[in-house]
């Protein structure tokens, strides 16, 4: 059912709860429920079950304290509701918006004036409305973090942390606020992390504060609750000359109240439930995490700004909103699908090349990315992939696969038949050394830099030289095998039954005729729920020799070349359970480093992809490798005594987030 179109924000969460309350999606807990683990464990099984958002009415706090203020989760858990949060009709509304405010259609204006209505709105709301004195700042509460029910998600994550902050931080030179969305972990009453990386806007007004002198202090303020519009703003990719107050204005289609904070020189959403005010001083660190990351693992520990809180204030029915990020599906997921959805039409407005890209939850978004792109011309779907890898958050994307600009970049049933028919190994595998990298990726040795993965999964185009048309004189054609030119069908690989036989394979099982993914069962490897700290220079020798040994023996049977892409990964999953393939890809993308897990044969027609888990090593250049984010027994066994929850189970194929 296509959702109603609205022509007004939410205005606040209440209104949002409300709304999610009389249509049946908001399951209320009244009993009282721990922060620290069991919330989080409850919303990640709705989350997981395509469940309603949860309003813990009693948040019950480390000390034994209930909270006066509720916690709500999964505020987001689904497509159709992100969609009515956002106040859309449909998914490209705000971006076919967005191009009309960057190229009106002057001719049309002109002959019906009426049609430029809905820009002019537009236009008027994007200015935010200054407030003498906001909702926000109704009620004082006293400086104490820890009395706020901030839940602590994962056993070991460092400390409870904000997991839907709104940072508000101002560029000295100019006073333009930004409204960034970085996690903050609360090390004590007074004092709380924020874990803004180098690449992001906070970090460029750090650094001119510092640059600037004065008393060194750099005002931030965290909000947290609000319109549901003010959340999707922190999370956009707005160009640098649209703030985040002024989209969020554009989404409400009104403007967005703001207000001045009452102890440091910002402007904050007068609308928001809560607000932390405080200062950072640049160059002041402290160790930050481990926290249960949107990869699955935990994100390492690292040096991170502190800020110093000076007031807390709230609305007088304040609500505080949390997500809960971890093993995917998570809600994070579907904002962030959200998202892409809405911003394509200014994707292909800026990259006229693109007809839709696709970033699948399963990779945590940076770990994978299926580009649409038309194909008029030779090796133009590379050519869009490459613009894309420069496109803001895009640039942490470690593997881009170009299709064709009638496929559908979500069918991964259709990306598998592109892998299998399209792609000769030897001209559309590209491998791009030394790029930007999430500071997230646990899978490259360094921080910050990973190689990429381009792969041209694209029709040949007419002019193409290894395409069946006749060059252009004085042109040469390229050898290219005829299924590659759409000429019949690629050679398959018939002999999963002697894979099966190896020494050292657990599982096989074919993808496609080209493709096959391989278990095997790695000793000493990094388990699920400890990772690994400690150097084990042998038994990442032994790991790599095994995967060696594997790859060779099963291309030995290959005798003409037929099996093409050789996926290995290990023997935690199993490949035939329901939905086998959703974790699957997940496994393959975030323990791959591009770097070191791809080889190639040596005439370089068949690809093998080593996922397995590494090894931290020294010797070879391994990071200690984190833990993925599992639940302890005795949370899933307080989930378990929640009448609300007897008809939610934890996905078989992503048994890592269940009972073990």
């Amino acid at each position: 059912m296509v959702p109603p179109r609205r022509v007004v924000a939410w205005r606040t969460s209440k209104r949002w709860l409300d709304h999610l309350d009389q249509r049946g999606e908001l399951l209320k807990i009244s009993r009282p429920v721990d922060v620290q683990f069991e919330a989080g464990a409850i919303a990640d099984l709705l989350v997981k079950n395509d469940g309603p958002a949860v309003l813990f009415e009693q948040p019950r706090l480390p000390d034994g304290s209930i909270s006066e203020i509720p916690l709500a989760m999964n505020l987001f858990g689904g497509q159709d509701r992100t969609l009515r949060a956002l106040g859309a009709s449909h998914e490209t509304e705000i971006g076919d918006r967005m191009v009309a405010m960057m190229k009106p259609d002057i001719g049309l204006y002109m002959r019906k004036p009426w049609k430029g209505l809905p820009l002019v709105r537009d236009a008027l709301a994007m200015p935010p409305r200054k407030k003498r004195k906001g909702n926000c700042q109704r009620v004082k509460l006293p400086l104490d973090l820890t009395k706020l029910p901030i839940p602590t998600t994962w056993p070991k994550d460092g400390g409870p942390f904000v997991t839907l902050p709104l940072v508000v931080t101002k560029n000295p030179k100019n006073g333009e606020h930004n409204l960034g969305m970085y996690r903050a972990q609360v090390f004590g009453p007074k004092q709380i992390g924020l874990h803004w990386q180098i690449h992001k806007h906070a970090a460029d007004h750090a650094a001119a504060v510092k640059e600037a002198g004065g008393d060194g202090r750099m005002p931030v303020a965290i909000c947290m609750g609000g319109p549901p519009e003010l959340i999707f703003s922190a999370i956009s990719p707005l160009p640098d000359n649209l703030s985040e107050y002024q989209f969020a204005g554009i989404l409400g289609r009104k403007s967005l109240p703001i207000t001045k904070a009452l102890t440091q020189d910002l402007m904050v959403p007068a609308e928001a439930d809560i607000v932390i005010e405080g200062y950072c001083i640049p160059g002041e660190t402290r160790l930050e995490g481990p926290f249960g990351d949107h990869f699955g693992f935990y994100s390492l520990t690292g040096q991170y700004p502190v800020m110093h809180v000076t007031a807390i204030t709230c609305r007088k029915d304040a609500v505080l909103a949390a997500t809960i990020v971890g093993l995917p599906p998570m809600e994070d997921g579907h904002l962030g699908e959200a998202i892409g959805r809405q911003f394509s039409p200014v994707l292909n407005f800026q990259h006229r090349d693109v007809s839709s890209v696709h970033l699948p939850m399963e990779t945590g978004f940076h770990n994978l990315a299926i580009v649409s792109s038309k194909q008029r011309y030779p090796r133009q779907g590379r050519k869009t992939a490459l613009g894309l890898l420069g496109a803001g958050q895009m640039m942490f994307l470690k593997t881009m696969i170009a299709v064709d600009e009638g496929q559908n970049p979500k069918n991964l049933e259709a990306l598998l038949d592109a892998l299998n028919s399209k792609v000769d190994i030897a001209t559309d595998v590209l491998v791009l050394d030394g790029m930007v990298a999430d500071s997230l990726e646990a899978a490259s040795p360094y921080e910050n830099v990973h190689s990429k993965l381009l792969i041209d999964a694209t029709t040949l185009a007419q002019r193409d030289p290894r395409s069946s048309n006749d060059p252009l004189e004085g042109s040469y054609s390229q050898a290219t095998p005829e299924w590659r030119q759409g000429i019949g069908t690629a050679p398959g690989f018939s002999g999963i039954e002697e894979v099966l036989k190896l020494e050292h394979v657990t599982e096989a099982r074919m993808l496609r005729d080209s493709i096959m993914v391989v278990t095997t069962h790695i000793e000493n490897s990094p388990t699920p729920r400890d990772g690994q700290d400690e150097s084990n220079d042998a038994a990442e020798a032994a790991r790599r020799e095994r995967i060696s040994q594997l790859r060779k023996s099963i291309w030995q049977l290959d005798k003409s070349s037929s099996l093409r892409w050789l996926f290995i990964t290990n023997d935690d999953l199993d490949l035939h359970c329901e939905k086998a393939r959703r974790r699957l890809l997940w496994q393959l993308t975030s323990r791959f480093d591009v770097g070191r897990g791809l080889m190639f044969d040596e005439k370089k027609e068949r690809l093998c992809w080593d996922a397995t888990t590494p090894i931290p090593s020294e010797e070879y250049g391994v990071r200690r490798w984190p833990s993925i984010t599992l639940h302890s027994a005795e949370t899933l066994e307080k989930v378990a005594q929640h009448p609300e929850l007897e008809s939610y189970e934890w996905p078989p194929h992503l048994s890592f987030g269940g009972p073990q």
